[in-house]
């Protein structure tokens, strides 16, 4: 009797579902958190007012260079500005040439990864850096740079889940810690040695 019920025991703890590791925050999703931040300190620091016109003229939001991710910063610009109120525009052709204008340029986004070797984990750290210019009546008003750094460990295994197959600048750039430039020669050297080994002494 007392076989059964540990047989029983042993059924159930095999059939019960095995609780899931969560899905961490996508590539994107971080770095869209941190650009966010970066957008907002930016903002901050570049002050933005017109008492010629009362902000009565659309704001032409622009980009100084081309970018991949430009589309999620205009986003996240257009969505702070918006909230205060500011009117905007991102069509050159609305406004005249001596319209305020706020450019906005990435100066560097992206997510670096280290791999944990014993935990299988991976250490993730994402960076973005947004510059403003803001311009009124075609002369220099105020520049503005802010950078924002958010980080976080994920499973290994996740890593190739939470990239994104249509945005490349949300792929994660793994770096090889230094000790490991060290040993992977080395292991490539003892096994290559230990294959030779083994083939001559079974001659």
């Amino acid at each position: 009797m007392k076989r059964l019920c540990t047989l029983g025991l042993c059924c159930l703890l095999a059939l019960s579902p095995v609780p899931a590791t969560a899905l961490m925050a996508s590539n994107l999703e971080l770095l869209t958190q941190a650009a966010d931040a970066a957008v907002r300190d930016a903002l901050e620091r570049v002050p933005l007012s017109s008492p010629a016109d009362g902000w009565q003229v659309p704001l032409l939001l622009e980009s100084q260079d081309t970018h991949d991710a430009n589309w999620l910063v205009e986003q996240l610009l257009a969505e702070q500005l918006l909230a205060s109120g500011l009117p905007i525009t991102t069509d050159a052709t609305a406004v005249e040439a001596g319209a305020p204008r706020l450019a906005y340029r990435i100066v560097d986004l992206g997510i670096t990864g280290k791999s944990r070797l014993l935990s299988g984990n991976v250490e993730r750290s994402c960076r973005v850096t947004i510059g403003l210019r803001f311009s009124d009546a075609g002369e220099l008003v105020a520049l503005g740079e802010a950078k924002a750094q958010l980080s976080d460990v994920i499973p290994g295994r996740q890593l190739e889940t939470l990239q994104h197959s249509k945005h490349k600048f949300a792929d994660t750039s793994l770096e090889k810690r230094s000790w490991e430039r060290f040993a992977e020669p080395f292991i490539v050297t003892t096994v290559l040695g230990s294959l030779i080994y083994l083939f001559f002494s079974n001659r």
